[in-house]
């Protein structure tokens, strides 16, 4: 039986599923629990999710947890929140109730509003004081067309009756029951409103989307006392010790602690984050994020580059190729192919992220032959996957010219060793997998055990057991055509459709 006060839970509010993990002092994950959360797009475009389902869920995961763990209120330390990041909520101040859908940070709601705002001197301004792209993605442009398209809905947030915050500010303020309103560097840094520098928020980008915002959530460091949890939701009253944004999370729960550390998530979408030190750090390549991913006693800086559809390429072209099981029978018919044949996928969906940041762009399926089969149309989106991340690791600066350390990836995808032994392949990189699906709520057990007193130092964090492979890569030569074959297909779409 544990020790008293032993137990941390770990949840993970992301944008297709609640996830909440129980890990004991050791670092051991004891179990975890999964619900799934819709996501509705009323409009094309448009992507939206019910706030209050979040809670509900992690409610459900707790108590499923409790039960099967037989999880006693005295045994359980604290809370540890991962969360989706960029998500809009708007909740009433008084009743604590969402007064509409959370907008989520897929949504490209915000986009025509931002248009009017981008010239070179806004797009320096945002880019220099929060190390983002003036893009819809972002909490800001959300808030923007709140203030266009519902202006009695801005206009109670100028008043004060209404709160506004990103996913992780909501679900603090309603499992404390109204009495904890905050956030955290990493989330705050994914709003556009916030200075990455200063660890502020700051008047003047507020001023540039033109916004009033009567009150912003108390910006905390990441392993803050946030508050307590309810009694009369949880049973017993819990603190709440750790913040984090899910990628952030994610690279905190690898370990990777030093300054060129690097994870990669595969998702719905693929998240490539490199540690970049504890002093702001130079402004990197176009199309990519310098951002906080957390703050101790000092911020923690680093590099991202997003991917818009990763897991999300397979799910496609499961539907469209009519193969039966999803997204890991598109991988098995991708190695039973072996090969592209020359057929390039440009995920372009959505448009692209980074590290080009092109939201008007489309797909493209280039290089076909009378002899294309679906497995080489399949094993073509793979490889998109992966030149994509070689993409944004080279627009982060790829350290050719000093040793690079291993890439630590989890996700969905990593399931395919094919995949994996690919990836490793077209980055040149080794990889190490994690045999753990829950990286992410698993960094925010570790950061609330550091909040919490448990952990004292991220070196004992970096001890903590990790299981997983490591995957070496063949030789990169062998895809150095294709990807850049790929580039040049990404280049003629940009010149025929993409953004100026």
């Amino acid at each position: 039986m544990p020790a008293p006060k032993d137990i941390i839970l770990g949840i993970d509010q992301g944008t297709t599923n609640t996830k909440v993990v129980a890990i004991d002092g050791q670092g051991l994950i004891l179990g975890q629990a999964v619900r799934p959360i819709a996501t509705t797009a009323p409009e094309p475009g448009f992507v939206e999710q019910d706030a209050e389902a979040m809670v509900a869920n992690i409610l459900a995961c707790i108590g499923e947890l409790r039960e099967r763990l037989s999880l006693r209120p005295a045994e359980i330390l604290s809370l540890g929140i991962a969360n989706q990041t960029e998500t809009l909520v708007v909740w009433d101040a008084e009743t604590g109730r969402p007064v509409m859908p959370a907008i989520v940070w897929q949504c490209r709601r915000g986009a025509e509003e931002l248009k009017v705002l981008r010239n070179d001197d806004a797009l320096r301004l945002v880019k220099a004081r929060t190390g983002l792209d003036l893009d819809p993605t972002f909490t800001a442009a959300k808030l923007l067309w709140l203030k266009h398209h519902r202006p009695s809905i801005a206009a109670r947030i100028g008043s004060g009756s209404l709160r506004w915050g990103t996913v992780d500010s909501w679900l603090i303020f309603a499992l404390t029951q109204g009495k904890t309103y905050a956030t955290e560097p990493g989330n705050a840094a994914r709003t556009m409103l916030f200075d990455i520098d200063r660890i502020i928020w700051d008047p003047e980008l507020v001023a540039l989307f033109g916004l009033e915002l009567a009150a912003f959530p108390e910006c905390r460091t990441s392993h803050s006392d946030f508050g307590t949890a309810s009694a009369a939701l949880l049973g017993a009253p819990i603190p709440i010790t750790g913040v984090m944004g899910d990628q952030q999370a994610a690279l905190f729960g690898h370990g990777c602690y030093e300054e060129r550390e690097l994870k990669i998530t595969y998702g719905t979408g693929a998240f490539l984050w490199m540690n970049a030190g504890t002093s702001p750090p130079p402004a990197p390549g176009d199309g990519i994020i310098r951002t906080i991913a957390w703050q101790i006693d000092q911020p923690c800086y680093a590099y991202e580059g997003f991917v818009m559809y990763a897991g999300k390429i397979l799910d496609w072209l499961a539907e469209r190729l009519s193969i039966a099981g999803g997204g890991a029978s598109v991988a098995a018919e991708a190695e039973k192919a072996g090969t592209s044949a020359g057929a390039l996928l440009i995920p372009a969906f959505q448009g692209l992220a980074s590290p080009w940041w092109q939201p008007d762009m489309r797909a493209g399926l280039l290089g076909l032959s009378a002899a294309t089969t679906r497995g080489h149309i399949a094993h073509a989106g793979l490889e998109a996957v992966c030149y994509q991340i070689r993409a944004v690791l080279e627009g982060i600066g790829d350290g050719r010219d000093q040793a690079m350390p291993i890439a630590k990836i989890d996700g969905s995808m990593t399931r395919s060793r094919y995949f994996t032994e690919l990836q490793a392949s077209v980055l040149g990189v080794p990889l190490f997998v994690s045999a753990s699906d829950a990286m992410t709520p698993y960094g925010s057990v570790l950061m609330a055990g550091l909040g919490a007193g448990r952990w004292r130092t991220l070196a004992e964090l970096r001890d903590l057991p990790r299981a997983g492979e490591k995957v070496e890569p063949a030789s990169a030569s062998a895809y150095q055509a294709s990807y850049e074959a790929w580039v040049r297909a990404v280049n003629v779409l940009i010149a025929g459709y993409g953004r100026n």
